[in-house]
């Protein structure tokens, strides 16, 4: 694990307070006699303070040309129970996340991280250190056929004070353990530290520490991963102490960070391909880069680097046996999604649905097919997969589950009541995600234009009043956003999502029957999704109504195996 250093250092805002008064620098004029400051307002006042604590740009200048297109890094996500129950829709979270990070790791590297799959992992970490939670991951997945493996796991609760505390990743390695941050906590602080300022400025004040504090984390943990260590300049990303000002690595990390890529990506059936140029970089490593003893540390661990891995298993195999043009196909079909190309993985898919269906096809290859068909966004195909499966195996009622929960969450009816094509809805399904992941970052006129593309593409269909109702509630226009959940609700019963978004606005507005109503229906239609359990848990703790707050706990753990979140 990356060595750990005593320096204190906040993540959140614990100390928001005293950073709106920082000193002066040193290189300024000590103020004389007949030096006044001008009046300012308290509400000016209170804006540079705010404006102290706003991050900065972050260092976009190239540390490799830029002759080809980004080279994939492709990471594989485990989120644990813990994780899914608190982190509100944690997937378009993480989409959003990545986006930001790519924006960096493009600009710097060249290089693109994308999410080859989304996992859940049924455990709970509540208390446990990650040393245990990093051996435990690394059990579960050897990250064979990605790059990077990352563990979403239990967040840290309140404000966290060491960067340690929220993230870890072995150095060298091939696999982050990071906990969700308390952001919550962090908006609250910041309400109260500047309430002078509107709601608006807080709010943007909040997001952009958000988005840059994320981003700076990922690329810190994934810089150990690639074994950089912690370097004494405060700007610099890899400085394990939180500061708004950070903006980028050293040259000699981007040198390494270079080398590394290069390496593991042009070799892939290695562990650590870089060791032997690495460690002649360490050996010449600038003072300022870790200690004497973490330098000598990391020269130990890369001498003694394992080197080839033992293969992967072929294609073919791994595709449940299914002969190489169709591996082939079933490929090109995954790759086209993660590229966020739903027509052309359409076009892989829909040949190789026909070869099965005119061919006898075990269980086990229609499974493969359900779950490539739900991965591209092709419900009725998938659907039609599961149905030449006998019901009952785990893995075919899993899939099974997700095309009923994507339908709701999403307000896709099926074909024959939405009047959308089988062909269309991988289309439907990637714009809806793309909408989906702006709304959840914030930036509301992003989101709009977003979501007046999505109507204009898939017109009078329920997830398009979804979206609208989603973004008028952002922006607190709860008449419009109402009637556009209502007028989803009429075309499709069972979208899930809008029953929470009434609940949410049913609860804003002092109605407390037709908000627990509305969430009460949620939690039917869709026991896995959190966000209705948790507002329903809020919704009893502001009534004071602790018995059935009580059985809503008994009902949560029954469900997620693990306590509802305070």
């Amino acid at each position: 694990m990356t060595p750990r250093r005593p320096w204190a250092w906040v993540l959140g805002v614990a100390t928001i307070a005293s950073l709106g008064a920082r000193p002066a620098s040193a290189d300024k004029k000590k103020p004389g006699v007949f030096d006044f400051e001008s009046w300012k307002s308290p509400v000016t006042r209170e804006r540079e303070a705010a404006g102290q604590i706003a991050p900065g740009g972050l260092d976009l200048s190239p540390a490799v040309p830029h002759t080809t297109e980004p080279r994939l890094i492709r990471v594989r996500v485990y989120a644990d129970s813990d994780y899914r129950a608190v982190v509100l829709r944690w997937q378009a979270r993480l989409r959003a996340q990545f986006g930001r990070v790519n924006a960096v790791a493009q600009a710097v590297f060249n290089v693109s991280f994308e999410i080859e799959s989304l996992h859940d992992w049924d455990r709970s970490h509540g208390g446990a250190a990650f040393d245990a939670i990093s051996k435990e991951l690394v059990a579960l997945d050897e990250a064979r056929e990605v790059d990077l493996v990352l563990g979403l796991v239990t967040p840290a609760r309140g404000v966290a004070t060491a960067m340690h505390q929220v993230g870890s990743a072995y150095t060298p390695g091939r696999h982050i353990v990071m906990r969700g941050l308390d952001d919550e906590e962090e908006g609250r602080a910041i309400d109260a530290a500047y309430h002078l300022l509107s709601a608006d400025e807080r709010s943007r004040l909040y997001s952009d520490r958000r988005a840059h504090k994320e981003v700076v984390l990922f690329l810190h943990e994934w810089g150990h991963s690639a074994g950089l260590l912690h370097e004494e300049d405060r700007a610099m990303i890899m400085n394990p102490v939180y500061d708004q000002r950070q903006s980028g690595f050293s040259d000699f990390d981007k040198q390494v960070l270079a080398l590394v890529v290069d390496k593991r990506l042009a070799h892939r059936d290695q562990l650590f391909p870089e060791q032997a140029e690495l460690v002649a970089l360490y050996e010449k490593a600038p003072a300022e880069v870790g200690s004497d003893k973490e330098r000598a540390q990391l020269l130990d661990r890369l001498r003694s680097a394992p080197g080839p891995r033992s293969p992967s298993p072929p294609a073919q195999e791994a595709r449940g046996g299914l002969p190489p043009v169709d591996a082939q196909a079933f490929n090109d079909a995954v790759a086209a999604a993660k590229a966020n190309r739903p027509e052309q993985a359409w076009q892989a898919f829909a040949p190789l649905m026909q070869r099965l269906r005119d061919k006898p096809g075990t269980p086990e290859q229609w499974t493969r097919i359900a779950q490539l068909a739900v991965a591209i966004g092709a419900l009725s195909a998938a659907e039609e997969a599961i149905g030449r499966v006998p019901r009952g195996a785990a893995d075919i009622e899993k899939v099974a589950a997700d095309v009923e929960s994507i339908r709701q969450h999403m307000a896709l009816p099926p074909a024959r009541k939405s009047g959308l094509a089988p062909e269309q809805e991988p289309a439907y399904v990637a714009a809806f995600r793309t909408t989906a992941d702006r709304l959840a970052s914030g930036d509301l006129a992003a989101a709009r234009a977003q979501v007046k593309t999505f109507a204009a593409t898939f017109p009078d269909s329920a997830g398009a009043d979804l979206l609208t109702c989603e973004l008028e509630a952002r922006a607190n226009h709860a008449a419009i956003a109402n009637q556009r959940c209502e007028a989803a609700l009429a075309k499709y019963r069972f979208a899930q999502r809008a029953h929470v978004l009434l609940g949410l606005l049913a609860a804003r507005a002092g109605r407390a029957a037709l908000a627990e109503q509305h969430l009460q229906a949620a939690i039917h239609m869709d026991p896995r999704d959190s966000s209705a359990w948790r507002e329903l848990a809020r919704l009893f703790r502001a009534q004071r109504a602790h018995g059935r707050l009580d059985e809503l706990g008994r009902r949560y753990e029954a469900t997620f195996a693990t306590p509802l979140p305070p």
